[in-house]
């Protein structure tokens, strides 16, 4: 064989492997967790179904789904770099970056804030914030819970003195109020307020609340966080996660039966009644559906606000 017929094949196997190499870059895939924050439910659904129906795959990306334990944790963990992405609320990453870390929110899944105080009417009558004075607020030890009713308090002309608050196992919240161990609890739109009317209605009690959001609370909810390292060293995997993550949630707000039957399908535990009813709210909570992930820097500047007040 000539020597020019040698190069000849030399040229062609070098051309040949980088085709190959760039075929299998092209269609490598991106392997990242997702903390939810805490354990599979309704507020999940974007998730699974943009995974079932084959929006991460689309993206390039496999997705694994992480138990968490309240947004402040899972805020924390996420800056040490144990996942790339996480379900976490504004105050949350304020608060953790104030403390030195370097999470962000890069889409808000929740248009409001999504909590309020659960209360039995048995019990008391809940118009205005100053009518829970004298009592006694439960909440979950990771919540932002211990940081922002001071401050809501306050907003609304009422003493914060004035009103006990707990730290309880998440677990035991909803027990607590309907036992009557404590007077309000805080319960969240598309994830635990149907666990709270489900245990009130096998109580035979009626449950009630008032919303943060209808006196002065104008804020995001929980939405996707990811840390500042992985927007500086990966912004196309961002871009692809949150734009398959938000197609999933578009999608189980338009098909919210058929969302329900794909988180049955991936969590046989999960209780259907309770899980359609998150996952109703939870697309009430998305907002304009145009418009799902979006930020307003007024409503952001407004959180900031909140946290520097209960400083």
């Amino acid at each position: 064989m000539s020597r020019a017929s040698k190069n000849t094949l030399i040229l062609v196997a070098i051309l040949v492997s980088n085709f190959f190499n760039l075929a299998f870059a092209a269609n490598a895939t991106d392997r990242v967790s997702f903390n939810m924050s805490w354990l599979p439910q309704g507020s999940m659904a974007g998730m699974v179904v943009a995974d079932r129906k084959g929006f991460f795959k689309e993206a390039g990306i496999e997705l694994s789904l992480v138990r968490g334990f309240g947004g402040i944790r899972t805020a924390n963990e996420l800056d040490q770099s144990l996942f790339e992405f996480g379900y976490i609320d504004p105050m949350a990453i304020v608060l953790n970056r104030a403390n030195g870390g370097h999470t962000r929110l890069i889409a808000a899944l929740n248009a409001s804030w999504p909590a309020a105080l659960c209360f039995l009417t048995e019990h008391h009558t809940v118009k205005l914030p100053a009518d829970l004075s004298g009592m006694t607020i439960g909440g979950g030890q990771n919540s932002t819970m211990q940081a922002l009713v001071p401050v809501w308090l306050k907003m609304n002309h009422v003493d914060p003195s004035k009103v006990k608050m707990m730290q309880l196992d998440p677990a035991i919240v909803v027990g607590s109020l309907v036992e009557g161990q404590i007077d309000a609890a805080e319960c969240w739109f598309g994830n635990s307020l149907p666990l709270f009317e489900k245990r009130a209605a096998e109580a035979k009690v009626k449950l009630a609340w008032i919303k943060y959001a209808d006196f002065g609370l104008d804020m995001y909810g929980s939405g996707i966080a990811t840390t500042d390292k992985m927007i500086a060293e990966k912004p196309d995997l961002v871009r692809r996660f949150v734009q398959a993550a938000l197609s999933g949630y578009r999608y189980a707000s338009e098909h919210q039966d058929e969302a329900t039957e794909i988180m049955l399908a991936r969590f046989g535990v999960l209780d259907r009644t309770i899980t359609r009813a998150q996952i109703a709210e939870t697309a009430v909570l998305l907002g304009n559906a145009k418009e799902i992930g979006q930020m307003d820097a007024n409503k952001i500047a407004h959180t900031l606000d909140y946290v520097r007040a209960s400083d």
